[in-house]
């Protein structure tokens, strides 16, 4: 079913969040650098246009993370964590998004089922820093799959949808 930007509206659950995109990370390639944009492209189905993860059928089409819990690893650790350093594609602030799996989330025009959550990975260890997955503990942020596409950008709205 396709969804018209007036039908999210009238399902948004005003009683959570809404969230705020805080920074967009697209990587080309599995391990390769990933790098901070303003906009990003969604595909239905897919992810985000111009990262390795955009493939159909996945339930980690996209990656969100809490930009809270990347600044508590960063305390705990008492370093620095840049951008994109969580493998994460988009960092959110104002929502907890541990609560949502199995929700449906909006950006603008965007809509996606939050399918699990994202499990800090041994990776963190090289990324962050040794203590990086401990560090991030159960907040390692959310997986989800594109339900409608569109274009998403920094300062957008997360907003969850009752179902």
């Amino acid at each position: 079913m396709t969804r018209t930007v007036s039908s999210i509206d009238a399902r948004i659950d005003l009683t959570k969040g809404p969230g705020q995109i805080e920074s967009i990370h697209l990587a080309p390639a599995r391990g390769a650098p990933a790098r901070m944009v303003e906009t990003a492209v969604v595909a239905p189905d897919h992810g985000l246009v111009g990262d390795w993860r955009n493939r159909p059928g996945s339930r980690r089409q996209v990656t969100l993370i809490d930009g809270w819990a990347i600044d508590r690893a960063a305390e705990t650790l008492e370093i620095t964590i840049p951008p994109g350093a969580t493998r994460r594609q988009i960092v959110v602030r104002g929502l907890a998004l541990n609560s949502l799996v199995g929700k449906h989330i909006s950006i603008g025009e965007v809509v996606m089922e939050v399918t699990m959550l994202c499990d800090p990975c041994d990776q963190m260890e090289t990324a962050i820093g040794p203590g990086g997955r401990a560090a991030l503990g159960d907040d390692g942020g959310i997986c989800v799959r594109v339900i409608q596409g569109g274009e998403v950008r920094v300062g957008n709205e997360v907003r969850v949808l009752v179902d």
